[in-house]
């Protein structure tokens, strides 16, 4: 592990940022990856995501974990309770983003993707959820330009919606916090 990299333990998202693309860590974890509130991480796991830097609240400092949600966590390829390696990176504005819908969608305008999801941070395999009307429609990012560590959507960003065969994997429907904790 390099210097500006951590190993942190991953918990639940807070209820809050569900479906925001984010992830929680302590000022000590931000300071040695030399990250700011908003700026870009990289979670590697089984496989690797990205999401914006934000701090845990107070009752969490210390305790050398990672908040993150459902999505997070199956695009990362892990699970609640396993250790993950965190290092700050440099995202760059999208250009354009392809996506290809896991499920059944109605016809949806395609700038409607960039406002619903405007400074999230992207990478080509994840899968990213959409509020649509009291719901949530399903993607995955099958290619974005230009080719970056991680990009970030921007209302300049211009999305195009694939057909649904181009998705390789699928995204489970009921994920933790849906659920709560299991006793």
């Amino acid at each position: 592990m390099s210097e500006n990299e951590l190993s942190l333990k991953v918990l639940e998202a807070y209820t809050r940022d569900v479906g925001r693309g984010v992830a929680r860590i302590d000022y000590d974890s931000m300071d040695t990856l030399n990250a700011s509130t908003g700026d870009v991480v990289e979670i590697k796991g089984k496989r690797r995501t990205v999401a914006k830097c934000l701090p845990l609240y107070p009752s969490d400092e210390g305790k050398g974990i990672i908040r993150i949600d459902g999505l997070g966590r199956n695009n990362s390829g892990i699970a609640i309770g396993d250790s993950v390696t965190v290092k700050k990176i440099k995202a760059t504005a999208a250009e354009k983003i392809v996506v290809a819908p896991l499920e059944a969608i109605p016809p949806i305008d395609e700038r409607y993707l960039a406002d619903a999801l405007e400074s999230v941070p992207l990478i080509k395999g994840d899968n990213v959820m959409v509020p649509y009307f009291g719901g949530r429609l399903t993607f995955q990012i099958v290619g974005v330009s230009p080719n970056a560590d991680a990009v970030l959507v921007t209302q300049k960003t211009v999305f195009h919606i694939a057909e649904k065969g181009e998705a390789l994997r699928g995204v489970p429907q009921v994920s933790y916090e849906d659920i709560g904790g299991l006793t």
